[in-house]
């Protein structure tokens, strides 16, 4: 896949090659034969190796919603024989655009922007309107995982865990689980645990017990690995011995946490 800079260029030079073809036809109108095969290269170019790091960068919501269209709408164009006006209509709107994504992407390789995965993205979003503390906690765990220089991750775990805990418990106040039917507290305790919060969520959804059990389950791997990269900044005997290592374990810890999350947010 060709680099997303380089394709933008590409592109531009392609959208100029385009509107010159064009203008060169002396009808008023411009057969598919002459324009088609610029049209899906400028298309295929975009949506192949722009198009998935510019929807992660970009400054402005929109943006590739707008280029998405007009791209599309050349690719329309191109099916059949159609006037002159409306490609030049096209590529004099696309062009902006492209020099806008050519910013934005050019930005973000000069800073540390995320580029996240859809799921990751859903649940940020998703926290981040919820619980805004929450959701810039979530993100400062993955700009550490991404950047991975630090020599302890005990912080980012414990970090992870809190983001999972205050979502636990802005969806399951103590006061609704403790008032729910033939809710019972475990023994020793005073207010619900956080499994009990999770089957209360869970339930209330009318969730399966498998999927009751398997969020359960995650939720204790989770509160597991936390103590395990804990003891870990202790018991080793160089800080840099195992930090490969415990890299590979905060990972792991975010893919468990992700998991939960997605499922306790509801997200696909």
């Amino acid at each position: 896949m060709t680099d997303a800079l380089t394709a933008l260029d590409r592109i531009s030079k392609d959208v100029a090659k385009l509107a010159a073809v064009v203008r060169s036809v002396r009808t008023k109108t411009v057969k598919q034969t002459a324009v088609q095969p610029i049209a899906r290269t400028i298309a295929k170019t975009y949506f192949e190796s722009v198009r998935p790091e510019l929807l992660a960068v970009q400054s402005r919501a929109g943006l590739v919603d707008e280029i998405d269209f007009v791209l599309q709408s050349l690719l329309q164009l191109a099916t059949a024989q159609r006037e002159k006006e409306a490609y030049l209509e096209q590529t004099a709107e696309v062009r902006p655009y492209l020099l806008e994504a050519t910013v934005d992407v050019m930005k973000a390789r000069g800073s540390p922007r995320l580029v996240l995965s859809q799921t990751e993205r859903a649940i940020l979003d998703t926290l981040s309107k919820m619980l805004p503390v929450t959701g810039a906690s979530y993100e400062q765990a993955l700009l550490d995982i991404t950047q991975g220089k630090r020599v302890s991750w005990r912080g980012s775990a414990t970090e992870l865990r809190e983001v999972l805990r205050e979502a636990i418990d802005h969806l399951a106040p103590d006061d609704k689980v403790l008032g729910s039917p033939d809710f019972q507290l475990e023994q020793g305790r005073m207010l619900p645990t956080q499994r009990q919060k999770v089957r209360f969520i869970l339930r209330a959804r009318k969730s399966n017990s498998t999927s009751v059990a398997v969020a359960e389950g995650s939720l204790n791997t989770v509160d597991e690995s936390v103590a395990a990269l804990a003891r870990s900044t202790y018991t080793r005997s160089s800080a840099s011995t195992h930090a490969s290592t415990d890299a590979s374990e905060i990972r792991k810890l975010k893919r468990y946490v992700d998991a939960l999350l997605a499922e306790l947010l509801e997200i696909p």
